[in-house]
C-alpha cells in the first residue's frame, strides 16, 4: 500500500499488484526465495507518467506493455540488453531515487500538500511550513525512530553469543525479536492505525482531524479485465487515443521493463549463490513479462522481484516458490475484509515506512568505489545522479548513452602501443577484438609508421596479433591500405599471432601481395630479419 502512494496511486492498486504475480511467479519460476510484487524502483518509475491519482489507466497499460515486451525480449533472444546497464548508472540511479523518493514523502510527514516533483515538493514544503500538522510531523518522526530501533534490534540479536545453559531461553527472545524486526512496517501500520482509530473520530471534516488519513480503499477483489487503451480526460469529452498513450510513455516503454527485468535477475541471483541453486535467466524473464502481462488485467501496475520480501521468504527457510500462494492469498483476504480497516491508517506512518525502506538505497560506498577503481566510470554515475532529479527516465537513459560511448571509445581508439624499438625493427602490439570503429584508427598508425620509416632506419614493422580476436571487413580493409603504405615506404610489415580464420580473411584480401608476411609468434618473425651491416 505505501509503493502505491509513492506510485502516485490510490492504496488498493498496491494490494491488485501483490497476488497474481507471485501465483504465476509459483509456476514458471527458477528462484524459490522471489516475492513477485511492487517495488520502490517500479513506484518511482510509475509515478513519473501518472496523470492522476484517479486515473490509473496509464499504470495499467504501462504494467501490460511491460509484459509484452518482456515476453518480446524472451522470445528474440534480447535479454542481454540489460548488460549494457552498467553499475555505475545503477549506483547513480538508485542514490538519486532513494533522495528523491524520501523528500517527497516528507510533506505527508508535515502534513503539507504540495506539488509533485523533487523540486516543487523542496519549495511547496519550505514556503508552507507554518501549516505543519503537529499531529502528522509527531507520528511521523516517532514511526521512524521505531523502524529504526526494530532493525537494529534485529540485527543485533541476530549476532549475539550466548551461553550454552541460556540458550533456550535466549533462542526464544532472538526468535521474537527477529520475527518483530523483519514484520517492522506491519508492526508500525497496526500501531499508528490503532492509534488514530483512538483519537480520531473519521466523520469529522478531514481539516479538522488530528491526523491525516488514507483515503477510504475500494473493498473487494479487483475486476479481471483487458487493460483500456483510451482514457477519458476527466471534467472534458476528450478521449485520449492509444497511440497518444504511447507518446506519453515514451522512454518508460524501454526503460521500466528494462529496469524490472535487472532489478528481479540481480535479486534471484543473489540468493540463488547464497543459496547454492541456479537461476536461468531466460526463463526468469518470460516469467515476469508473463506476471506483468495478466496482473494487468488485475489493475496492476507494473511488477518486480522484491529485495525486502524475497529477503523475509529467505530467512524464514522458505523452501520452494509454492511460498508465494501463501502471499497472495493473505493480500486476497485483506482486499476482501480489511479494506474498512485500512482508512485508518496515517498517512505520515505509510510515509514512515517508505521512508525508511527506501534511505539504505543511498550507496556512498559504491559512489566511493567507483571513484577508487576507474574514475572515468564516474561520469556515467554523476550523469545519472544529476538527471534523475530533474526526470528519473531521462538520467537512467542518459546514463547508460554515457557509457555506451564510453565502450564505443574504446572500440575506436584500440590499444596500439609499441613494445619494442632497436632502429632497425619495430614491434607494436594490439590488445583487443578490432573491428570497424578502429580500423580507422589502426590504419593510421600503420601509415604514421610509414611516414617515420621514410624519415628513419626502420625497415620492419611486427605486429604482435595475438591478442587480437576478431577482425570484420573494415579491419580488413585496413591492414591492406596499412600495408600498401608501408610496402610504397619499403618497410617490411610481418603480423605475428593471427588466429587462423583472421589470417585466412586478410590473405583473401590481398595482403600478402603487398608484402604482407605471416608468422606464429614474434619472435619467429625476428629471427628473419637480417642483421644490420655496419656500412648500413
Amino acid at each position: 500500500m505505501a509503493y502505491a502512494a509513492l506510485a502516485g496511486l490510490q492504496l488498493q492498486y498496491g494490494l491488485y499488484s501483490a497476488f497474481l504475480g507471485v501465483f504465476i511467479y509459483c509456476l514458471m519460476g527458477t528462484s524459490k526465495d522471489i516475492t513477485m510484487g511492487p517495488t520502490a524502483i517500479m513506484s518511482i518509475l510509475v509515478a513519473e507518467f501518472m496523470i492522476t491519482e484517479t486515473n490509473v489507466t496509464m499504470a495499467i497499460l504501462l504494467t501490460f506493455m511491460c509484459g509484452v515486451t518482456h515476453i518480446a525480449m524472451s522470445i528474440f533472444r534480447l535479454g542481454f540488453l540489460v548488460r549494457y546497464i552498467s553499475h555505475p548508472v545503477i549506483t547513480g540511479f538508485m542514490s538519486a531515487a532513494s533522495i528523491v523518493i524520501s523528500t517527497t514523502q516528507l510533506k505527508k510527514i508535515f502534513g503539507i500538500s504540495t506539488p509533485r516533483g523533487f523540486f516543487q515538493t523542496i519549495i511547496g514544503i519550505l514556503t508552507n511550513l507554518y501549516k505543519t500538522k503537529v499531529w502528522d510531523l509527531v507520528m511521523g518522526v516517532t514511526c521512524m525512530l521505531i523502524l529504526f530501533l526494530l532493525k537494529w534490534m534485529k540485527e543485533r540479536w541476530a549476532t549475539v553469543k550466548v551461553a550454552h545453559e541460556e540458550r533456550v531461553v535466549i533462542k526464544v527472545l532472538r526468535s521474537t525479536m527477529w520475527f518483530i524486526g523483519t514484520g517492522r512496517n506491519a508492526v508500525i501500520v497496526l500501531l499508528s492505525a490503532t492509534i488514530a482509530y483512538l483519537i480520531t473520530d473519521i466523520k469529522l471534516p478531514i481539516d479538522v482531524r488530528p491526523l491525516t488519513l488514507t483515503r477510504n480503499i475500494s473493498g473487494g477483489l479487483p475486476p479481471f479485465a483487458l487493460p483500456s487503451f483510451t482514457y477519458d480526460v476527466p471534467g472534458t469529452n476528450q478521449t485520449v487515443s492509444f497511440s497518444e498513450m504511447m507518446q506519453r510513455l515514451g522512454s518508460g516503454l524501454a526503460v521500466v521493463p528494462l529496469m524490472a527485468f535487472l532489478e528481479s535477475i540481480a535479486i534471484a541471483k543473489a540468493f540463488g549463490k547464497k543459496n547454492h541453486y541456479k537461476v536461468d535467466a531466460s526463463q526468469e524473464l518470460l516469467t515476469i513479462g508473463v506476471a506483468n502481462f495478466f496482473s494487468s488485467f488485475v489493475s496492476s501496475y507494473p511488477i518486480t522481484g522484491s529485495f525486502g520480501r524475497s529477503a523475509v521468504n529467505a530467512q524464514s527457510n522458505v523452501m520452494t516458490p509454492l511460498g508465494g500462494i501463501f502471499t497472495g492469498a493473505v493480500v486476497l483476504l485483506s482486499l476482501q475484509f480489511l479494506s474498512d480497516a485500512f482508512q485508518y491508517i496515517p498517512a505520515s506512518a505509510l510515509a514512515a515506512v517508505i521512508i525508511m525502506a527506501v534511505i539504505n538505497l543511498f550507496d556512498p560506498r559504491g559512489m566511493r568505489n567507483v571513484w577508487k577503481i576507474n574514475k572515468i566510470d564516474v561520469l556515467p554515475m554523476v550523469v545519472t545522479f544529476l538527471l534523475c532529479f530533474y526526470d528519473i527516465a531521462y538520467g537512467i537513459m542518459a546514463g547508460i548513452g554515457v557509457s555506451i560511448l564510453i565502450l564505443l571509445a574504446k572500440h575506436a581508439m584500440p590499444a596500439a602501443k609499441i613494445l619494442e624499438e632497436d632502429g632497425n625493427f619495430i614491434v607494436m602490439e594490439i590488445k583487443q577484438g578490432l573491428d570497424f570503429p578502429g580500423a580507422e584508427y589502426i590504419e593510421e598508425t600503420l601509415q604514421q609508421q610509414a611516414e617515420n620509416g621514410n624519415n628513419g632506419n626502420c625497415k620492419t614493422l611486427i605486429l604482435d596479433c595475438s591478442n587480437l580476436t576478431t577482425l570484420d571487413y573494415s579491419a580488413t580493409e585496413a591492414f591492406k591500405h596499412g600495408s600498401q603504405a608501408l610496402k610504397e615506404s619499403n618497410i617490411s610489415f610481418r603480423i605475428c599471432g593471427l588466429q587462423e580464420c583472421n589470417e585466412n580473411m586478410l590473405k583473401r584480401m590481398d595482403v600478402v601481395k603487398y608484402g604482407a608476411k605471416f608468422y606464429d609468434d614474434v619472435n619467429e618473425a625476428k629471427d628473419t630479419i637480417e642483421p644490420r651491416t655496419e656500412e648500413a
